[in-house]
């Protein structure tokens, strides 16, 4: 399905500059520590690294690496690399150096802007295969890698023309211009980061740069969305789950990305004033392909492709499915990328020409189309699992799962051959419309309930053997659920679940829960007395650990808070003294319960 192409001609940064000329003084950045920049300071910095990189002779198609925490500076060197007509790599400078090293490699990066060392020269010794990947819309724009969750992270070389295209509609889809403001909450490693960034600039809005504190999402992130009222956000669901919805007037339009999304969180997000969106695009065909608007009470589809964009459904011969059959997806058009940086043969495999001399990447992603052309996401071609010779999509057992009103959201892995669900209970409280009238879920309950309504919709062999109830699920840097970690907690939940919450003094409730929510957050058994910097956390686990212990004690417990009380006892004393002592919600994170 092709929808009608739309006038797109130029590059990003073009557009940005365009708008520099005409509203220089409109804000063009601003981050939480009160620094902004207008599109006249932005582009003239910007131009001034444009300069600098130009006097060393980089050119189109040259790759220049930037390693910068995500600030106002960093921003002006992602546009100067634009600017001076070169495209962009972002390196996370909180990444292992040896996959930076690869990155670069992959790349040929000569260059790298590095927050600490300046401009550094890197030693390269011959240019990779990723050279001689011919252009195929227009010069390369950017390269950004894969997870690299299925081996050594592939990185995508992506081309002005989609990368614009996408920015333009976006932008007209979620009505981004003058006098929007949009969160900028991506990695700047994650593709979704280009998105927010070059949306919000091409469109003449307001880019919000996320501080760190916020990554976990949680009541610090509504608070920084309400302080700066924030129109448009783009998260994924495990964000928007622990996010709460209450007091956000500001916010219109929430975009949900980068894993399926459910009708619950659809209706807990919807407004008369608020749409909810969900889109859908593999890094391979430039961050978006789909866009669909969400509907409260509707299935949640995909949508339908962005102008210049093509799908096809086919089965495994590569023909054509009827609407209504499950196929994989196919992607063609403008967005799809030139292919993997130094890697030929990854390119050959996921890359297609047909017979017209028509481009598609092919997914691994099944769908359904619809009647009216919109597509429904039924999970990846390669999401089966087997258990005791029966077939199983995770996904399906989830969705199951996550239909119960009880269950904010939910997620189901496996190990040592028995499936088990982790689950986060709804808030009666906290819903968009306002506080509902059913009364909040007993997490000592919600396990059973859960396993009796999947035994009622899934064959025996797909039943979880196991349920837990978490404050929280576990998130990757990205804000994607991390199925490493959950994975971890359902084999130490197997082998031998942690007793030290149960340990703790019975009459101290504020510190049995702190010990509860610790011990998860961290998938580590702890005592009072652990500290947790030590014992392996870090400021992603931070804001995560503020999120669930807000979660479990009904209140905000801030990121400052947790940073400077390290222990679970220093926690529940520092929880206690704000406003004496508390009584948190029942067994939060430590209710389970298991098939008989």
């Amino acid at each position: 399905m092709t929808p009608p192409p739309s006038n797109v001609s130029g590059t990003v940064h073009d557009r940005i500059w365009q708008h520099a000329q005409a509203a220089p003084d409109t804000v063009a950045v601003v981050d939480d520590d009160g620094t902004t920049l207008t599109y006249r300071e932005l582009t003239d910095r910007a131009d001034a690294v444009a300069r600098d990189l130009a006097w060393l002779d980089v050119t189109t198609e040259q790759v220049v690496g930037v390693c910068w925490p995500r600030s106002v500076d960093g921003l002006v060197r992602v546009l100067g690399v634009l600017r001076a007509g070169a495209a962009l790599l972002c390196l996370d400078p909180d990444w292992p150096e040896q996959r930076l090293r690869h990155m670069t490699a992959a790349c040929a990066v000569q260059l790298v802007l590095d927050r600490w060392y300046g401009l550094r020269v890197l030693d390269v010794q011959q240019r990779p295969a990723a050279a001689v990947l011919p252009m195929v819309h227009g010069p390369l724009c950017y390269a950004v890698f894969t997870s690299g969750s299925t081996g050594t992270p592939k990185g995508v070389l992506v081309e002005h023309p989609g990368v614009l295209n996408m920015a333009v509609e976006l932008a007209r889809i979620f009505q981004v211009g003058p006098g929007t403001t949009v969160l900028q909450f991506a990695n700047w490693s994650w593709d979704a980061a280009m998105c927010e960034i070059l949306m919000t600039l091409t469109a003449g809005g307001t880019l919000l740069l996320a501080p760190p504190a916020v990554r976990g999402g949680g009541p610090d992130l509504a608070d920084l969305l309400r302080r700066h009222a924030v129109n448009v956000v783009t998260l994924t669901p495990s964000v928007l789950d622990a996010l709460p919805t209450a007091d956000l007037p500001a916010l219109r339009t929430v975009v949900s990305v980068g894993e399926p999304c459910r009708p619950a969180l659809v209706a807990r997000w919807s407004t008369p004033d608020r749409q909810v969106f969900n889109g859908y695009g593999p890094t391979e065909t430039t961050v978006a392909a789909t866009v669909a608007a969400c509907t409260p009470g509707a299935d949640v589809h995909i949508g339908t492709p962005l102008p210049n964009v093509t799908t096809r459904v086919v089965d495994e011969h590569g023909h054509e499915v009827v609407a209504g059959n499950a196929g994989e997806l196919l992607i063609g058009g403008i967005g799809v990328a030139r292919g993997y940086a130094g890697n030929v043969a990854a390119t050959a495999a996921r890359f297609t020409t047909d017979a017209q001399g028509r481009r598609w990447y092919h997914t691994g992603d099944l769908v359904a189309r619809r009647p009216d052309g919109a597509l429904d996401y039924l999970g990846r071609a390669d999401d089966q699992i087997k258990i005791r010779g029966h077939r199983i999509e995770l996904g399906e057992i989830e969705h199951v799962i996550a239909e119960l009103p009880a269950v904010r959201s939910c997620a189901v892995t496996t190990v040592a051959d028995q499936l088990v669900a982790f689950v986060v209970a709804a808030e009666d409280t906290d819903t968009a419309a306002g506080p509902s009238t059913s009364p909040a879920p007993d997490p000592d309950h919600l396990p059973d309930l859960v396993l009796a309504h999947a035994r009622t919709q899934l064959a025996a062999f797909a039943v979880p053997s196991t349920a837990v109830v978490v404050p929280a699920l576990p998130l990757t840097a990205n804000g994607k659920l991390d199925r490493d970690t959950l994975t971890a907690w359902a084999a130490a939940r197997i082998a031998a679940p942690s007793a030290a919450a149960a340990d703790a003094p019975a009459a101290d409730a504020t510190l049995r829960m702190v010990l509860q929510v610790v011990t998860h957050v961290l998938d580590l058994p702890v005592d009072p007395d652990t500290d947790f910097i030590d014992a392996g956390g870090h400021s992603l686990l931070v804001a995560q650990l503020c999120v669930a212990l807000s979660e479990a004690f009904g209140r905000d417990v801030p990121y400052l808070t947790v940073a400077m009380h390290r222990t679970p006892a220093g926690l529940a004393a520092a929880i206690d003294a704000t406003t004496g002592p508390v009584h948190p919600h029942p067994a939060i994170g430590g209710a389970s319960s298991t098939r008989g």
